[in-house]
């Protein structure tokens, strides 16, 4: 097939160049029509953008990076990264833009020179922050180089950056408020490391909530590692001061480590333990039991995620996109009050 160029597809379509790559971009001025019209035809033809080219025009990289400072073994087990990643890879598709991933391990120092080295060889165009800390050192790094960001985040306060906003607090609720509705009277809380902003958060909520409800907490930090979760668990489980017992995993790798501690102990799940996942995935759908799960909505995260940085770099800045919220599916391991009934 002879090389295809923006300009054939709106000779063959007999609209303008520009109409052509506002349709492509996801941009305004082309109707809803015509829009599908250019859609229509690239696929049919197959067609995808010079990204060289472009990037030549634009003095753009094309590209968005993303780095991870977690162990290699933690991202690859862990499921939820991989749905945001893919949220963020279709958004950008869709507008001509490829992901740069780096993921530099646990050393903080590590991660900031990823950064430096993008800016200074001009690898991205701008950075999605996930895992915010307090007093973060990657923001000032990052306006410092000249690299645009945004954040992903459920701490509500506005620093400046762009942010897709998570509702931590309404996600406590919803869990520990199940858990009460289910007959559980105490709350293990098995939370993510206590410097990322968004578990400091979720544990004020959980706290918060479980008190009005007349619930005792009590929290162990964990790495997001099954392994750990069960360790967390077993540590916990002889603080509680009253049973039956709800356990709140702050991923679906904690919540499946309290399944198997409560193994372990030859406690049944959900008579004596209950347990919910802050994260729906796959494993929380075939574990045995099948885990109570939030659907956080991750592929969505992560596409917001990518349309709030692209409009940053094309000058349409907004300054916060919410999340939907989250929706509760009930499974066996928590669902005490149809083992009752039964």
């Amino acid at each position: 097939m002879p090389h295809v160029t923006i300009a054939d597809i709106a000779g063959r379509l007999g609209i303008s160049t520009a109409a052509v790559s506002y349709a492509l971009n996801g941009r305004p001025g082309v109707s809803a029509t015509t829009r599908q019209r250019v859609l229509d035809l690239v696929e049919e033809l197959d067609w995808t953008p010079d990204s060289t080219a472009r990037s030549l025009r634009s003095r753009r990289s094309m590209a968005v990076g993303m780095a991870l400072s977690r162990d290699a073994e933690e991202i690859a087990n862990e499921p939820f990264y991989s749905y945001v990643q893919a949220g963020i890879e279709q958004a950008l598709a869709a507008r001509g833009y490829s992901l740069m991933i780096s993921r530099p391990g646990r050393r903080q120092a590590a991660e900031l020179d990823v950064y430096r080295s993008w800016a200074r060889q001009r690898r991205v165009d701008g950075v999605i922050l996930f895992d915010l800390l307090a007093d973060d050192p990657r923001t000032g790094l990052l306006e410092e180089v000249g690299l645009p960001f945004v954040e992903v985040t459920s701490e509500a306060a506005v620093d400046g950056a762009p942010r897709v906003l998570i509702d931590d607090a309404a996600d406590a609720g919803t869990l520990v408020s199940h858990l009460a509705d289910q007959g559980y009277r105490s709350i293990i809380h098995l939370s993510g490391p206590g410097q990322l902003t968004h578990e400091r958060l979720r544990a004020r909520a959980v706290a918060a909530v479980a008190s009005a409800g007349g619930l005792e907490v009590v929290s162990s930090a964990c790495r997001y590692t099954m392994e750990d979760g069960a360790r967390g668990f077993l540590e916990a489980v002889g603080r509680v001061p009253r049973q039956p017992v709800g356990v709140v995993g702050s991923s679906d790798l904690l919540a499946l480590g309290a399944l198997r501690g409560a193994g372990l102990l030859g406690l049944p799940v959900p008579d004596r333990i209950g347990v919910v996942s802050w994260d729906e995935s796959l494993p929380c759908r075939i574990s045995n039991p099948p885990l109570t799960s939030l659907e956080r909505r991750p592929i969505t995260m992560g596409r917001l995620a990518a349309d709030l940085l692209l409009d940053r770099l094309d000058g349409r800045a907004r300054s916060l996109v919410r999340l939907p919220a989250s929706g509760l599916t009930v499974r066996a391991s928590s669902n005490r009050m149809a083992r009752e009934i039964s």
